[in-house]
Formats: C-alpha cells, sequence, structure tokens
C-alpha cells in the first residue's frame, strides 16, 4: 500500500474488530493462566474448626510468618506433630497424619492463593501494620472443617483497590506492583 492510500471505512471497521476480539481473547486467556488452581488436594483433611474455634489455636501457631513476612507459610506435618505425635483421638485423619510422618516427616499443605510476578504482597503489612483479620482475604476459611480444594474468596485487584479506598492507604500502582 502506499503512503497516500487510505483504508475504506469498512476495512477500518474490520481491523477494529479484529483487534478488540485479539484483545479479548487475550485478556480471557491471562484471566484462565493466572487463575488459582483448579483444585488443590492437601495431604490431611485439616479441620479448622475444630482447631481454631475449638481448641482455641491462633492463625499463627500453623502459619508462623503471617505476621513478620510476605508470606504466612504453610506448615508441615512436622509442625503438627508437636501435639499429635501420639494420638490424641480415634480420628482416620489423625492416624493419617502419623502415617504420612512416618514416611515423609514435612509434607507441606498445598497452597491456595497465587499472586502474579508482578505484585508484591506483605501478610506483616495488612495484618500487623494494617491489623486486617484473616477472614478479610480467606473468608471463613477458621469454620471449615476440610481444606477447601481452591481458595474460598477470590483476590482481585478491585478487591485491593476497594479495601485501599475505604481505609485511605495508598492507591499508587508502584506501592503494590513492581
Amino acid at each position: 500500500m502506499m503512503s497516500g492510500d487510505r483504508l475504506s471505512p469498512t476495512r477500518r471497521l474490520a481491523l477494529g474488530a479484529l483487534v478488540l476480539v485479539a484483545a479479548a481473547v487475550g485478556f480471557a486467556a491471562g484471566r484462565f493462566l493466572l487463575r488459582p488452581a483448579g483444585s488443590a488436594p492437601q495431604p490431611i483433611a485439616f479441620n479448622h474448626l475444630l482447631h481454631v474455634e475449638e481448641v482455641g489455636m491462633e492463625c499463627a501457631t500453623c502459619h508462623e510468618h503471617f505476621a513478620s513476612g510476605e508470606h504466612a507459610g504453610l506448615p508441615g506435618i512436622d509442625l503438627c506433630l508437636t501435639c499429635h505425635e501420639e494420638p490424641m483421638t480415634e480420628s482416620p485423619e489423625e492416624r493419617r497424619l502419623i502415617e504420612l510422618a512416618g514416611i515423609d516427616p514435612s509434607p507441606a499443605f498445598i497452597k491456595l492463593f497465587r499472586m502474579p510476578d508482578h505484585v508484591y504482597y506483605s501478610h506483616r503489612r495488612h495484618t500487623v501494620v494494617a491489623g486486617l483479620e484473616c477472614s478479610t482475604c480467606h473468608g471463613p476459611i477458621a469454620s471449615t472443617t476440610a481444606p477447601p480444594q481452591a481458595a474460598l474468596v477470590r483476590i482481585t485487584m478491585q478487591m485491593c483497590i476497594d479495601c485501599h479506598e475505604k481505609n485511605d492507604v495508598t492507591g499508587d500502582c508502584s506501592a503494590c506492583h513492581r
């Protein structure tokens, strides 16, 4: 095509539609590829309700870095053994825990939340500095009797923006995106 030639309105419309379709496909593919794993089978069916609400354990007992690091941390079975080296109940899950410990004392639970590499998130900043409750982002996890197969709350950028605006926290992109 020569420099003086122009696309007809029909061709410009078709080209614009093609660009929009390509953008929509790219957006959908990104949402699909960055979503949390569809299923995360855990090594044992940990009962949060029993441990948190009935026994009174704090989240920090098992998620020991929630107040000091970027990630809260997931417990290994070796941590469970600090209380369950000997069976405390007739629970099949407790027997499975002790059985797994004999095979490998440290298989970790599987992470349900995934942040894109360009997102910086600090549990310490949100739990200690801002004083957010775990349920703000993790939903009613403390009342579950078995591990969910996927995150109970879908964390989105809009969810974070809404929370930052509500709590008068910076909306500067570089605070969270690096």
